[in-house]
């Protein structure tokens, strides 16, 4: 192992690799090894650490250059019409249910494995081979060193880790029950990956705490770029985190604007509600709730922890939200039948997206002619239900795709206003068979041919009944309208329930 004098030796021999390709900087034997497994995921990260920092590969528990206090982590970036990305979470340490318990936030075990990092950002260039991609900049990252107000989020989020673990609960950790902090799954769901954990018998994931990858798209973004630009923050006092908890701090915020009606909102902060087909009024109100001038989704807490603004409305005496609550995976707004069917559950878009995402719940009550402010939740898909309903209409979806989706022609007794005499069925799960999550359209309008943008080509040959042989050509064997997963109205509403009151079951 090479002996590093100091800090800054190290870093300066990090920023000597900026610009050259990773191949130029390990030996003519590591790439031979690339060349016989070049699906290994960790390739990168291990030959720069041992062939350009002399460090040999290991799984310690203490920094990668110990008497330094040093770790090194290579990570994958990318170009985005946003800018530049973290393509993945900065994976800190595996950490033992049986020990973290018992420390104090300030002894945890991340910080004293990955204090101090060497950050060294290589451009992820899809289809490029991994020797040829390029280191892009190489940054210390010092955790102490973060703003304030993350540190304090971080904190927050590390507790609420160790209080599932002292609650016995270790198998319901996820992404989405923290903002910065992730508590992420280390491999598959296979035996070898499981254990124990103290207080309880059930087994658990092992878990690595992890910055998130939003988070570290935003370190990112303030490395690769030479404006220091600056988010609006939601949280301008960072003094309240050290007393209240992020959602706590939130939902102070919104409680002076409670039981007010929309249009008293409205002409508070000087919005206009549209009379006819109003869809945006109640995020521009619940941003101008929080003082804000952007969107709440662009401010810089809600970047960082990636939480997705939701408004959800329930019309009285009625037990369901009024709007459709879609599920926006990044880059996939509508479902790929092609891609679902070589999925795994375990590592499937939607049990990803899902298990990391959290949701900031805009709450409104339709009471006759006004619409009524209820409050906020910050809220994520319980882990049952995850694992259980959600999973089963996954699979049924899948096999459905699999064996080759049934569509039936049924005539309408008088043609729509567009002029249509038909419409289709298929024998995707619906919402009147699921208890949480569906399969509905997501398209402007209705095809079953290739029009170029409202269909999806679908695996297997699709299987119709009753189709006319003159409209062949318009409903065809290999596209259907676009699809997407959709949270039920009634179970959405079982999740906001405790704000009526008046309609508790």
């Amino acid at each position: 192992m090479k002996k590093w004098k100091s800090v800054t030796e190290v870093h300066e021999h990090a920023l000597s690799a900026v610009d050259k390709p990773i191949k130029s900087l390990v030996l003519s034997e590591t790439l031979a090894k690339y060349e016989l497994s070049p699906q290994n995921k960790g390739w990168i990260g291990n030959a720069i650490e041992n062939d350009w920092f002399g460090i040999p590969n290991n799984n310690r528990n203490e920094a990668d250059i110990p008497y330094l206090g040093l770790e090194i982590k290579v990570t994958p970036i990318k170009k985005t019409k946003n800018g530049w990305s973290a393509k993945e979470r900065l994976v800190l340490n595996i950490f033992d249910f049986h020990e973290e318990y018992k420390k104090d936030f300030l002894n945890s075990s991340f910080l004293k494995k990955a204090n101090l990092i060497e950050m060294m950002y290589y451009e992820f260039i899809s289809g490029k081979p991994s020797p040829d991609l390029v280191i892009k900049a190489a940054t210390l990252l010092n955790l102490h060193d973060l703003p304030e107000e993350d540190i304090l989020i971080i904190e927050q989020d590390w507790n609420i880790i160790v209080e599932k673990i002292k609650a016995g609960k270790a198998e319901e950790l996820s992404d989405s029950l923290t903002k910065y902090l992730g508590a992420t799954t280390k491999g598959s769901k296979s035996e070898k990956n499981m254990t124990t954990q103290p207080f309880s018998d059930a087994k658990a994931h092992r878990r690595s705490f992890t910055l998130k990858g939003s988070y570290m798209s935003q370190v990112a973004r303030k490395v690769m770029s030479q404006e220091k630009e600056q988010s609006e923050k939601v949280i301008k006092n960072t003094k309240e985190l050290k007393t209240k908890s992020f959602e706590e701090v939130l939902t102070d915020k919104f409680k002076p604007f409670l039981g007010k009606s929309k249009v008293e909102l409205a002409e508070l902060f000087n919005v206009h509600i549209s009379t006819k087909d109003d869809k945006a009024s109640s995020a521009i109100l619940a941003k101008k709730m929080l003082n804000l001038n952007s969107n709440i989704q662009d401010t810089e807490e809600f970047k960082k922890a990636d939480i997705s603004v939701k408004i959800v409305t329930v019309e009285t005496g009625k037990k369901k939200t009024t709007e459709g609550f879609k599920v926006l995976i990044p880059n996939q707004n509508t479902i790929d039948p092609e891609l679902l069917i070589e999925e795994e559950w375990e590592t499937s878009l939607l049990n990803e997206y899902l298990s990391n995402y959290q949701f900031m719940l805009v709450i409104f009550e339709k009471k006759e002619e006004e619409t009524i402010f209820k409050g906020i939740k910050f809220w994520h898909i319980p882990y049952k239900d995850l694992q259980c309903d959600i999973r089963n209409t996954w699979e049924e979806t899948k096999r459905v795709f699999q064996e080759g989706l049934t569509l039936r022609y049924n005539k309408r007794s008088k043609p729509t206003s567009t002029g249509k005499t038909y419409y289709i069925e298929n024998n995707l799960p619906k919402q009147s068979s699921t208890t949480v999550l569906h399969v509905r359209p997501s398209a402007g309008v209705s095809k079953y041919f290739d029009d170029g943008i409202n269909v999806m080509r679908l695996p297997i040959r699709s299987k119709w009944i009753n189709r006319p042989n003159h409209l062949m050509g318009e409903l065809t064997d290999y596209y259907i309208t676009k699809q997407a997963w959709w949270l039920n109205k009634d179970y959405m509403y079982s999740q906001v329930k405790e704000f009526f009151s008046l309609q508790l079951d």
